[in-house]
């Protein structure tokens, strides 16, 4: 940041910055006179120059950009320029009409998206592509951020010194463009957040200055499927050594490290839908390109590599979302000077005047009321809440009740309104909540200094429903610490944020509503941390469960399925077996079991409950492990 504020106030910094420029010139040439991209004469002098290796400095692929982006259709997958932040459609496309229909849209999300260029590096001037997730957080590709990035002392991430004795300086350019006349956007990259390991998706997240004129792109909630259409927005640099250059001249017309808008149809999915695969057009430096749908303009990919005439391939939207949560999750909360290091912000009882709380009669009224789950077992250990006799504590559209031992939520219930979900991006402040006496709550001290996330029982999205101040205020009752349990950043969610995002998404689309109940299996053998000032001995749940509840189209009776998240103990103890079946994996149990593991009374959900007479696994007990939809039995 030093290096970053001193070339800011220097007198060199615009030379500096157009030197560097100057360098990441693209070879190019001018329009054709009727209008097309570039003249058969360009593309012949282009093909020529690249036969002749006649290729700029600054497109050497020995570095990040040698990743395998490719071409993988020689015809209908044109490369489009976008110049003065337009795209310029020129060339078929088996849906260009719905380009053009979408192109205002298209065109805004597109400016999101920048090219990860660098300063006082000794050979590399630009490194992939980028885009905003977040107001001041761009994703990009870990083998893109791997180049700049190293792990200190401390195992915490750092941008690589730079040449000369330079700080490096890592810098998003939202321009770029081909002959383009728009004034630059640049934003500096402050910090790394985080950079997937090697066995992890492709994806590192970058904090950088929030820029005006610049918003984060939306994520899909839904998975793309064969045949939709989409586009690759990024900066392909020169690719000869792995794609045919003379086809390669043809489609980019000797032109590259410009912004380009590459449509595609998205053709499978790979790993269990953890990467979409299409057939849009890349070379290397399209790295971290964002993969968006042209009917919505949400990302459904993170753009990471392609084979030449095979597939191109990206990280599914929804993981990288689910990463960002994750991370969010666990940066420290940055608190106003006057408080104290260890202090937590909290909010007072009157802010949650009016709150309606989880709704029993929400699904309906009669049998179809689903009552609060009660503590049961755990009845002596609630926390007494101020505005509530029964010490349940209401927010907009879901509860949740305290353990006063544990000084986490025993339990959360909300209900959900797909039919008026609203899709808000905003950002909470964790709180905790005066209505409970603080001894009986833990904040931000719990999660300093270890490798802990913040982990919403209530997602942030689920009540969030109805007119946009009701669902607003719903989002920001989420991040109170009485709807969260800590969880270790290893623990594997994938499938758990999946089935959650499933249901949500069945929701949606069916026009159903859902009643879910999620919390810790809080058990008198979690572990412990030790050496944390404040909060030594703190026990840490090690397992979790939910129970959604809907309505049966078919039957218009009420429909209850029990999940449990778990890395082996609770799934040994069920089954008295001595084996493990994997760590930290979604399983789908009887809804009888949830209420014996955690001690809570669910009433007579088991009634409605598809596998209370299963008799699968051992001694009876039914046990059914979850890695996507298709083996949920509902």
């Amino acid at each position: 940041m030093r290096q970053i504020e001193s070339l800011r106030k220097s007198d060199n910094f615009d030379r500096v910055l157009a030197t560097s420029m100057q360098k990441l010139t693209a070879v190019s040439a001018p329009p054709a006179e009727d209008g097309s991209v570039m003249s058969a004469a360009a593309i012949e002098a282009a093909a020529e120059n690249v036969s002749h290796g006649a290729i700029p400095e600054a497109t050497d692929l020995r570095g990040p950009l040698a990743n395998l982006e490719a071409i993988i259709l020689a015809e209908m997958r044109p490369p489009y320029f976008i110049v003065n932040d337009e795209i310029q459609i020129a060339g078929d496309f088996d849906h260009v009409d719905l380009i053009r229909d979408r192109k205002a849209m298209l065109e805004a999300t597109a400016k999101n998206v920048g090219r990860v260029d660098l300063l006082h590096h000794p050979t590399q001037e630009f490194v992939g592509t980028g885009w905003l997730i977040a107001r001041d957080i761009v994703v990009t590709n870990r083998h893109v951020a791997e180049f700049f990035t190293e792990v200190d002392r401390d195992g915490e991430f750092r941008f690589k010194p730079g040449s000369g004795g330079d700080e490096q300086v890592v810098m998003m350019d939202y321009v770029r463009q081909y002959q383009s006349e728009v004034a630059p956007r640049r934003a500096f990259a402050t910090a790394v957040l985080y950079i997937a390991g090697q066995h992890e998706p492709d994806f590192a997240f970058l904090r950088v200055q929030p820029l005006n004129g610049t918003e984060p792109l939306n994520i899909a909630t839904q998975r793309g499927k064969p045949g939709q259409p989409v586009a690759a927005v990024g900066y392909p640099a020169w690719d000869g050594q792995r794609n045919d250059p003379e086809l390669m001249a043809r489609l980019f017309g000797g032109v590259y490290n410009v912004k380009r808008f590459a449509p595609g149809l998205i053709t499978g999915e790979a790993e269990d839908g953890i990467i979409v695969e299409a057939d849009y057009t890349s070379l290397g430096g399209n790295s971290g390109s964002a993969v968006i749908d042209l009917d919505t303009g949400e990302v459904v990919g993170l753009h990471f590599g392609g084979v030449f005439r095979r597939t191109n391939s990206a990280v599914a939207g929804d993981i990288v979302a689910a990463a960002l949560r994750r991370i969010r999750s666990r940066i420290t909360v940055e608190l106003p000077t006057h408080l104290g290091a260890q202090e937590t912000p909290a909010s007072p009882p009157e802010n949650f005047a009016g709150r309606n709380g989880y709704n029993p009669a929400f699904l309906g009224e009669g049998q179809l009321a689903v009552l609060l789950p009660r503590p049961g077992a755990w009845s002596d250990d609630v926390a007494p809440v101020s505005d509530d006799a029964l010490s349940v504590l209401k927010y907009e559209h879901f509860s949740t009740i305290q353990s006063k031992s544990r000084r986490l939520p025993l339990l959360t219930a909300v209900n959900i309104d797909g039919e008026h979900q609203r899709k808000l991006d905003r950002e909470g402040e964790w709180r905790l909540d005066d209505r409970i006496a603080r001894e009986y709550q833990i904040g931000n001290e719990l999660y300093r200094n270890n490798r802990l996330d913040r982990g919403h029982m209530v997602r942030r999205r689920d009540p969030g429903w109805g007119p946009q101040a009701e669902a607003s205020r719903a989002e920001g009752d989420t991040f109170h610490y009485t709807n969260c349990v800590p969880q270790h950043e290893l623990l594997n969610q994938k499938t758990w944020v999946r089935l959650e995002d499933y249901l949500l998404v069945a929701a949606e689309t069916r026009g159903f509503k859902a009643s879910i109940f999620t919390g810790p299996v809080l058990r008198e053998t979690d572990k412990k941390l030790t050496g944390q000032p404040g909060v030594k001995g703190f026990q840490i749940p090690e397992e979790f469960w939910k129970i959604a509840v809907m309505i049966n189209a078919d039957t218009g009776e009420l429909h209850a399925t029990a999940y449990v998240l778990s890395h082996g103990p609770l799934i040994r103890d069920m089954t008295e077996a001595a084996f493990v079946y994997g760590q930290h994996e979604t399983y789908q149990v009887k809804v009888n079991f949830v209420a014996q593991v955690t001690g809570l009374d669910f009433g007579n959900l088991s009634d409605f409950d598809p596998l209370a007479t299963s008799a699968e696994g051992v001694f009876g007990e039914a046990v059914r492990r979850i890695s996507g939809p298709d083996d949920l039995q509902l």
